[in-house]
């Protein structure tokens, strides 16, 4: 059975052009989410997919309206995964990339960041890498292709450098960091269907060719402040190299478990 892998985030969607002051997101942007996510189902089952299996990876990974999704999906929610929300993609055929955004520094981009805004640069292999890549990476290390990406203009510009012939929709243009140009949601819905029915065609044909890096991985990350740098340095292999920089060589799996540890397990400073 031909099952499809979509990673879901929201600041990719269209019409969400800024930061949430907390949890949980406004209903409608949960919706909208929920809705291209829907398109990007109906349209993997209408090119042949027999099975679709859906990430939340948006913040806390609770944003998708569960029992409002299509097509008999089955969801992975909540926080705190090794992958960080790439798990479970070793079971698939094929990654869809839905909602988006550019990495951190970015320009011309709406919302640009790299998992976290702790996070100032992350290279993979001299790469620098956006959560597109890392995607991408995650999926490509089990044979697993990504053949479609949504979101706004920087991230598919950012994306096509590394995956050129992948199927996009671009849904939004930047006007500033938290301002942008967006296509109507019912377009956006409309766009997404059809392009993942396309890049699921062309999936069963063998048309995407998974993503990958040489081994061992090196990775470095560049930190806001130096004391989280300090915290990552505590863990074995890893080394300090600069103020507010990391690195680490080793396994793939082993080189986003550290990734990994950050973001989820290492929590925001007091007062910083």
């Amino acid at each position: 059975m031909y099952t499809v892998f979509i990673a879901a985030d929201m600041e990719g969607i269209t019409g969400y052009v800024n930061w949430p002051e907390k949890p949980p997101e406004d209903s409608w942007f949960r919706e909208q989410m929920t809705a291209e996510v829907n398109a990007a189902i109906e349209g993997s089952l209408a090119g042949g997919a027999g099975d679709v299996i859906v990430s939340d990876i948006h913040w806390r990974k609770q944003n998708i309206i569960p029992d409002k999704m299509s097509g008999n999906a089955r969801l992975i929610r909540g926080s705190k995964r090794r992958l960080m929300w790439m798990d479970m993609v070793e079971r698939c055929n094929m990654v869809i990339l839905i909602g988006f955004h550019a990495g951190s520094g970015s320009a011309g981009a709406v919302l640009p960041h790299t998992i976290d805004t702790r996070i100032v640069r992350l290279t993979i292999n001299d790469m620098v890498a956006g959560e597109a890549m890392l995607s991408a990476l995650a999926a490509g290390y089990y044979e697993v292709p990504v053949g479609m990406v949504t979101g706004d203009r920087a991230c598919i510009n950012e994306t096509r450098l590394f995956l050129p012939d992948v199927k996009t929709v671009v849904v939004k243009e930047a006007i500033g960091n938290c301002a942008a140009l967006g296509i109507h949601p019912v377009l956006a819905v409309e766009k997404i269907r059809v392009a993942a029915m396309e890049a699921t065609k062309r999936g069963l044909e063998g048309g995407f060719k998974p993503f990958q890096t040489r081994e061992p991985v090196d990775i470095v990350m560049e930190f806001s402040w130096p004391v989280y740098a300090e915290a990552l340095s505590l863990v074995p292999g890893v080394t300090r190299t600069g103020g507010r920089m990391v690195s680490y060589r080793g396994g793939w799996l082993d080189a986003v478990g550290i990734i990994s540890l950050f973001i989820n397990w290492v929590e925001n400073m007091p007062g910083l």
